[in-house]
């Protein structure tokens, strides 16, 4: 599932970013789809990390802060 909605947000800002820079024409398409490829990684990789704190909080709700204390020994 956290697979499926990154790519659904990687995909969104691609085309969002690639759009408007083709559809105003600010830069060049090679490079309008270059940050848009950019934005896109950037964005699943913000989408990823969100759902590991999320992870990361419930799993100290559920077991206290030292839950993960033996991945430190």
């Amino acid at each position: 599932m956290i697979r499926a909605i990154r790519n659904t947000v990687m995909a969104l800002t691609f085309v969002v970013v690639a759009g408007g820079n083709i559809l105003w024409d600010f830069v060049n398409s090679y490079i309008a789809c270059g940050l848009a490829l950019a934005a896109s990684v950037v964005a699943g990789v913000c989408v990823e990390r969100a759902f590991i704190n999320r992870a990361h909080r419930e799993m100290i709700r559920l077991h206290g802060v030292d839950w993960h204390s033996a991945e430190d020994q």
